[in-house]
């Protein structure tokens, strides 16, 4: 049993998700990138939820970047918990993960997943596989474009190309890019000429985030999958690989208002934040605000799909 949930909310086994409208989970691996062992990641889940303890103490009170209660009232949220997941079985754990989103979604509720590392993301995109078609928005410093390392397809190098494979997955917009990752030439040339629309974080800071909430085409399926190195460390310090002159913190929210309000948010990952390299919990605060605030944009989403339906209703 598990000492914290995410925001205080319900603990909750399978059979009731659902009564939920958005399920919380965590994986704390998934395909390792070097066999066997544990994620960088791996304490992330637990660190999300532990941070919000002291905020679960009054979710009533308001929360300035949602523009409403830290908790909104009428979203039921239920946290399944981490699942058991294990570095040495990379096949399992994909299956794991897999299985679990499509069940939170053939309930009808949103999954929202806390990774583990960049390799989490795949098996729950694959989850989506009856739920499509799909919009992928990855924000990240990297591409995550490469075939395979070392021969293993799964790793965090390999995310948005797997994603890209996926006939249910109709675009992908990738946000922050910057730095040197793994990825090279070709891989970039064949995330272009797979169609991913691209905007590093040079092309945010000179144009904002508008453009890219433009591009989400209105009324998709949206997946939003955040690598917290697509901040800068100046947010969030506790990552694998810093890159300097990231996404700001206001630009995330942002972005996620955006895109709620033109399209749907289907689900939500946040992946590789390393709380042991964390500076005085600032990267944990700032990661669990995102997931916050993603929260409030769902029941955003979820009063206007109310408001519609009772308009349709009255006619």
């Amino acid at each position: 049993m598990m000492s914290a949930t995410f925001l205080g909310v319900p603990a909750a086994k399978q059979e009731l998700f659902s009564y939920a409208d958005v399920v919380i989970f965590g994986a704390r691996d998934a395909t390792p990138h070097v066999p066997g062992c544990t994620s960088h990641a791996a304490g992330a889940p637990s660190a999300l939820r532990n941070s919000t303890r002291n905020m679960a103490e009054d979710p009533s009170r308001w929360d300035f970047d949602q523009d409403g209660p830290l908790l909104p009232s009428q979203l039921q949220i239920v946290d399944f918990g981490d699942l058991p997941t294990d570095p040495a079985t990379p096949e399992e754990n994909r299956s794991l993960i897999t299985s679990t989103t499509m069940s939170i979604l053939k309930a009808g509720a949103v999954p929202l997943l806390l990774g583990g590392d960049d390799s989490v993301p795949i098996p729950f995109f694959a989850g989506f596989e009856k739920f499509g078609p799909v919009t992928v928005l990855q924000i990240d410093a990297h591409l995550d474009w490469r075939d395979e390392r070392a021969g293993v397809k799964h790793t965090f190098s390999s995310t948005m190309r797997r994603a890209s494979e996926m006939p249910w997955v109709e675009r992908i917009i990738q946000v922050g890019q910057r730095g040197v990752g793994g990825s090279r030439a070709n891989d970039l040339a064949d995330a272009r000429d797979w169609g991913v629309t691209l905007f590093s974080a040079a092309s945010v800071r000179r144009h904002g985030i508008q453009p890219i909430i433009d591009q989400v085409t209105p009324g998709c399926r949206c997946i939003v999958t955040l690598d917290c190195d697509g901040l800068d460390p100046s947010v969030i310090p506790a990552v694998l690989v810093p890159q300097p002159g990231g996404l700001d913190y206001l630009e995330i929210v942002e972005l996620l208002h955006g895109v709620a309000q033109r399209a749907h948010i289907g689900g939500f990952d946040l992946v590789e934040l390393m709380p042991d390299a964390d500076i005085r919990g600032l990267g944990v605060l700032a990661a669990s605000r995102i997931i916050c605030v993603t929260l409030g944009c769902i029941a955003g989403q979820l009063q206007r799909r109310h408001r519609e339906n009772a308009a349709v209703s009255g006619l």
